[in-house]
């Protein structure tokens, strides 16, 4: 009830909150990282990761060896940049490395500057990997790398990188995903993402729910909305701007280890369409598939599938869904240049960028050998 001394009403309006520094460069980022028939390539790996590839081809995990092998791609002469719009690289090979290569016209530029050149976007593995999460049965993980991060992301800006990539992992079974490793994880991701945009980085979450289990993929539809409802949630806790966020989703597929065999392109469409129209925000920009371990020729025709579902309803998949793919893009390609055959590597990584970049239009006829 009003009396004399009330206030008179006023008009409810919004006010924003301050927007981030680089607000609007990573707004452009974001959308630039899916813009059409582009996507990532994952050269990120750790000195650790690396080295299971690089003895699986013969060759020692020595630095010379990493840096010509990142040289040998980001010199390619066919025509990647067309389907690539960034990557996303290791600590070591943005701050320290630059070409080298006798037959490269960049020898002696940075591949941060290499990169740029190209008109793509050089990006920043962020994460310091994973470690056991205490008190877990059967063990789950959580990942490390937030000590120091705001300094580091800073440092990494200068240097001319334009968007990070953190990386939670979710194993599946009859009791995992736990509540503890969702929330742990969800909590980890979303302080990431607000110390990333903080130094005028995209950040590029990645909750990737493994596919190393017996799960079926109604199970794994399960894991995969769990875990992507609590990471928004917390996002949005912690003010980030999903308008300047990437998500880098896992397709989902049964377990790798699931008694009835794989999915075939078709069901991973629709199962994993289903799990981000009931999960993702329509204000993320863009999302980006990891290929999970899955053959070259499946993770084409799994993103293809993605997109044709998208097309069958553009108003349940409002993102672009396009590709981040690590294995999948360089596997042959360094098969091929172990064994001395530098144009016939580069040849191969430049047909893989280009069938991606059709996947991700949903126009791929696959080419891709099985």
């Amino acid at each position: 009830m009003s009396g004399r001394n009330s206030a008179p009403l006023r008009p409810q309006t919004f006010s924003p909150p301050q927007p981030l520094e680089h607000a609007e460069e990573m707004h452009k980022t974001a959308l630039a990282i899916g813009a059409d028939g582009k996507g990532l390539l994952a050269a990120d790996e750790s000195t650790g990761s690396i080295k299971k590839r690089l003895e699986k081809v013969g060759k020692d995990n020595t630095e010379d060896n990493r840096r010509e092998w990142r040289d040998v791609m980001f010199t390619a002469e066919g025509d990647f940049e067309s389907h690539i719009s960034g990557i996303i690289m290791f600590e070591e090979t943005l701050m320290k490395h630059d070409s080298r290569l006798e037959s490269s016209k960049y020898k002696g530029k940075p591949f941060v500057d290499i990169i740029k050149s190209r008109g793509i976007i050089p990006g920043i593995k962020v994460d310091k990997g994973t470690v056991a999460l205490p008190r877990t049965d059967p063990e789950e993980t959580t990942t490390q790398g937030l000590d120091g991060l705001l300094d580091r992301c800073k440092t990494y800006y200068d240097r001319g990188a334009r968007f990070s990539k953190w990386r939670s992992t979710y194993i599946v079974s009859a009791t995992t995903p736990s509540s503890l490793a969702i929330m742990d994880n969800a909590e980890v991701l979303a302080r990431y993402a607000a110390i990333s945009q903080q130094a005028g980085l995209v950040p590029i979450v990645e909750p990737e729910v493994l596919m190393t289990h017996h799960q079926s993929i109604e199970r794994s539809i399960e894991a995969h909305i769990a875990a992507y409802s609590a990471l928004f949630e917390r996002l949005a806790l912690h003010k980030v701007d999903l308008a300047s966020l990437v998500l880098k989703a896992s397709m989902v597929t049964p377990g790798d280890k699931y008694a009835g065999g794989k999915a075939d392109p078709e069901q991973v469409g629709e199962a994993t369409v289903h799990v981000l129209a009931k999960t993702v925000p329509p204000l993320v920009p863009t999302i980006v598939f990891l290929s999970g371990g899955f053959s070259d020729a499946d993770s084409i025709a799994y993103l293809n599938a993605i997109n044709q579902q998208k097309q069958k309803n553009p108003r349940r998949a409002p993102w672009a869904l396009t590709f981040s793919f690590g294995r999948a893009l360089q596997g042959v390609a360094m098969e091929a240049w172990a064994k001395g055959d530098i144009k016939d590597s580069q040849s191969k990584w430049c047909d893989r960028a280009k069938w991606c970049g059709q996947a991700a239009q949903g126009k791929y006829k696959g080419e891709c050998p099985s």
